[in-house]
């Protein structure tokens, strides 16, 4: 994705439990600016991507997390 871009991540209600909050590898790469969960269990996380490199985005413990997002951010338009 291009630096600059932001992006919305949609996930489907989990049956044990809601989803745990998301943590950037680096926030310096994808800052996640927002993150909320409705009436109906789907939860809505907005990830901005900021500067060039190689970023994953978590939900849930480092050893094994529910669910891993790798992005890669570049400077120019990605074809």
């Amino acid at each position: 994705m291009r630096s600059g871009t932001t992006l919305t991540v949609v996930l489907e209600p989990r049956a044990h439990g809601s989803w745990p909050q998301p943590r950037s590898s680096n926030p310096m790469l994808a800052l996640v600016t927002s993150s909320g969960t409705d009436g109906r269990g789907v939860t809505r996380v907005t990830v901005r991507a900021a500067r060039m490199g190689a970023v994953t985005v978590t939900w849930g413990p480092e050893s094994a997390p529910l669910f891993t997002l790798r992005l890669s951010v570049a400077a120019y338009p990605v074809q």
